[in-house]
């Protein structure tokens, strides 16, 4: 139930309206731990879901070398992704979107990822492709967030742990789905093309998941705390919408977006420029190189997709799990030095041709692991300015922002380099 009460300001003798929403039902300790590990392996499963569609995309290395072997679809293909990812946030922070409720995104969401999945197998074009990497970005935000928006209704932290373990199991299991498919497929001496079989599986995988994840959502959305929370948020929304109702400026003291990005300017550049290089590099740069010699013996190009893609992800899993037991460790100092201190990757640029195989794999790997790291890290070491739920909630729009415009920077630069000739 909803009640408004009237409240007066000590300071300026005012009185002002506070919106207090008071829950219909009282919180039940019991019912949250009984379903604790419920909406925990929900929430995992549904932002690794959200991240399958980009990263089936980012995985069909082979199919892009094959059949488009002049179009630098490695890098293009990023480049609308990374480009859609930070426009849809920008919008979505401008309008509120959030305001609408999960359902209203999430459910939509995995039914575009399925609309796009039959889509790149029904036309081979790659401008196809294309659209269909920078709709899977966008679409990605929007179904993103209202994920971590639904681990955020609850005070403890293994919720949101669970979404960004999704987030770093996704590249990883995507890869390894992959390649095992495409050995299938292999070994079954299909008359159908090989590569082209394994890409139909692949994307019909996708397909299965998104379906799947929306049966996930109902049941996660069904479940006691988590329906007690939504309607109570969604109340709240409601009752701040009405034009009877001044809004109470909370006893914390809300900041702008501006007093936000000085207070955590140097968090994000280091979220910037960790994506920043890290798409600069990854995926196109190796790759290509592949072309050349890198596991191109006896014509298996292809193999560059699940050595290069899968160590990265495997990295960056791996970095994902450290960052929750050395935070603590990391100032923002020490996350500004390592950033600029993952420069030293560019001399892949450099090198690819020439460099020795492993080695440009354990490079790989620690790239990824240095990227799940910081990027991480710098989202969970909040500098002791900001306070409240509101700034916090705001603060992680802008690292968001900020990461969104590092992966479609990163990738911009990669494709102008090969454009130009200089890959």
């Amino acid at each position: 139930m909803i009640m408004l009460g009237i409240k007066e300001n000590k300071d300026d003798n005012l009185q002002i309206n506070i919106v207090e929403v008071i829950p219909s039902e009282e919180e039940n300790e019991n019912d949250l731990l009984k379903h604790h590990n419920g909406i925990y392996w929900r929430l995992l499963f549904l932002n690794l879901v959200v991240l399958w569609a980009y990263q089936s995309l980012i995985s069909a290395q082979n199919y892009y070398i094959k059949f488009f072997p002049h179009d630098h679809l490695d890098f293009w293909g990023t480049v609308s992704a990374g480009t859609s990812m930070f426009i849809l946030h920008v919008i979505q922070l401008y309008f509120g979107v959030y305001k609408y409720g999960f359902t209203k995104r999430v459910v939509p969401g995995f039914i575009i990822y399925i609309i796009i999945a039959i889509f790149v197998m029904a036309i081979k074009n790659k401008y196809v492709l294309i659209i269909a990497f920078a709709s899977v970005g966008g679409v990605n935000t929007i179904t993103e967030s209202p994920i971590y928006g639904i681990a955020g209704l609850f005070t403890t932290g293994s919720f949101t742990q669970a979404v960004q373990v999704g987030n770093g199991m996704a590249g990883f299991l995507n890869v390894c789905a992959n390649t095992i498919i495409r050995l299938i497929v292999l070994a079954a001496h299909s008359h159908i093309d090989e590569d082209q079989l394994s890409f139909y599986i692949f994307m019909s995988v996708l397909i299965v998941l998104c379906i799947l994840a929306i049966y996930i959502y109902y049941s996660l959305i069904n479940l006691p705390p988590v329906n007690l929370r939504i309607n109570q948020q969604m109340a709240s929304f409601q009752q701040n919408n009405l034009n009877d109702v001044a809004e109470l400026h909370q006893t914390e003291n809300e900041l702008s977006f501006w007093e936000l990005t000085n207070i955590l300017k140097v968090h994000l550049f280091v979220q910037f420029y960790v994506l920043f290089i890290s798409l600069l590099l990854w995926p196109g740069i190796p790759c290509s190189a592949s072309r050349t010699g890198w596991f191109n013996s006896d014509g298996k190009v292809w193999w560059c997709s699940p050595f290069i893609i899968m160590t990265f992800n495997f990295g960056d899993l791996i970095g994902r799990t450290l960052a929750v037991k050395v935070h603590k460790y990391f100032s923002e100092w020490i996350c500004l030095f390592s950033a600029l201190s993952r420069s030293l990757f560019i001399l892949i640029i450099v090198f690819r041709h020439s460099i020795d195989s492993i080695l440009l794999l354990c490079l790989i790997t620690f790239m990824g692991l240095t990227n799940g790291l910081l990027a991480t890290v710098t989202f969970m070491v909040r500098p002791p300015a900001i306070v409240g739920v509101n700034n916090c909630e705001r603060a992680a729009y802008l690292m968001t922002a900020s990461l969104y415009f590092g992966i479609a920077l990163g990738s911009i630069v990669a494709a102008s380099l090969s454009l130009t000739g200089v890959l």
